[in-house]
């Protein structure tokens, strides 16, 4: 059975970093909270509903729930991280955009990537001089990804999105953040004890945002899931999120048909990550092997060669494990937003390319259950090397 959930905010939410954290420091948070956060309060949620005895069997069964999420949604229509595969620059206040595509190497040309026969990514109007490329709104809206996916370059006249806090409509910046200092007070004294100081920093979206997420339970916990509507603790801190289930989510959760056709009249294709990825080869998914050439996780999708990537700095995760008492060793995380270039060996059906969209592409069956790795599907381009 498949749901959707609604998470309406009732206080801001803790999602920690990596870093640590102790009495005496202040707390650093992510920008938006990983799909680990997500999985783990809402099968704490659904445990305790059940009776509260995390058994070895009952651990199975709610790990063997898939949570896609969560992604921003407002007015009934989901948000996506921005793609890496556009930078803009800032010049008095005009900003220009410039797409960046894989590009072939010259005679006389080469680059020292760990993989052979990877293109680099560049602009396809390179800009006279350096710049140092101006800020971008977080998320965009179903439409504005879906103009931006659905062809290989934007329409003549396409307009740069605004800077971050500028109010374009069709964009959310990142969630603002709410920081409180907590002290432990002395009963004698009234005032706060020396050393028990330290600071946290919570999410707090706009009022009309909320996060919305897809689960697919096939066990016993799949009737719970229908009518699920309670306040829950999401995150640290226990801060209270209202948990709604729905039948229908928020526009944005199927591919639209405008894109649907476009995939399926180009063996070029974009792979955007909408959610962060953990892959067994770091920054390249383990799929493709040694090499480029690779099958994605999902029923149906064709052979295909990875021609380049647009991607940002790794991000770390860690965190507790209840299972086990123990903590979790740190992994890399490939950040949402992220852009790779394939060529695939035949195009894309109607069916396959539904099928590819918010799909998660990670490696192991249960990073893919927890939400990591979901991925939009583009139109890409080809280069004058012929990939």
């Amino acid at each position: 059975m498949t749901r959707h959930l609604e998470l309406t905010l009732r206080d801001p939410i803790i999602a920690r970093d990596g870093r640590p954290f102790s009495l005496g420091e202040r707390m650093k948070s992510l920008d938006w909270p990983y799909p680990s956060v997500l999985a783990g309060s809402l099968r704490s949620l659904l445990g305790k509903q059940a009776g509260g005895e995390f058994t070895e069997d009952m651990v199975e069964k709610l790990q063997a729930i898939a949570v896609a999420g969560p992604l921003p949604a407002r007015r009934g229509v989901l948000y996506f991280p921005a793609p890496a595969d556009l930078v803009v620059r800032d010049d008095g206040g005009v900003r220009t955009p410039f797409v960046l595509r894989p590009q072939a190497l010259g005679a006389e040309e080469g680059v020292d990537f760990p993989v052979e026969g990877l293109q680099p990514v560049l602009p396809t109007d390179p800009p006279e001089k350096d710049f140092k490329p101006g800020k971008l709104p977080a998320f965009w809206s179903l439409g504005k990804i879906e103009e931006w996916l659905g062809r290989a370059e934007p329409p003549e006249g396409w307009e740069a999105p605004p800077t971050p806090g500028g109010g374009g409509c069709g964009y959310l910046d990142t969630p603002e953040q709410d920081a409180r200092t907590h002290a432990k007070i002395r009963p004698d004294t009234g005032a706060h004890e020396e050393k028990m100081l330290f600071r946290t920093v919570g999410l707090a979206p706009a009022g009309e945002v909320t996060l919305s997420a897809r689960v697919q339970a096939h066990n016993a916990f799949s009737t719970r899931l229908g009518v699920l509507s309670t306040l829950h603790p999401f995150g640290g801190e226990r801060r209270l999120v209202h948990w709604q289930s729905k039948a229908q989510g928020p526009d944005g959760w199927s591919c639209p048909p405008s894109l649907v056709e476009a995939l399926t009249k180009t063996p070029y294709l974009r792979m955007v990550l909408a959610t962060p990825a953990v892959f067994k080869g770091g920054w390249k998914p383990g799929w493709l092997g040694d090499g480029l050439n690779g099958t994605p996780p999902v029923a149906g999708a064709p052979p295909m060669r990875l021609v380049g990537a647009c991607l940002d700095r790794w991000r770390p995760i860690s965190g507790w494990d209840m299972r086990v008492r123990a903590r979790k060793g740190i992994r890399r995380l490939v950040p949402a937003g992220g852009v790779y270039f394939f060529r695939a060996d035949a195009q894309l059906t109607a069916d396959v390319a539904r099928r590819l969209w918010l799909q998660p592409v990670c490696d192991e069956p249960q990073d893919q259950r927890d939400g990591f790795g979901l991925a939009l599907w583009g139109v890409g381009q080809p280069t004058e090397g012929g990939e």
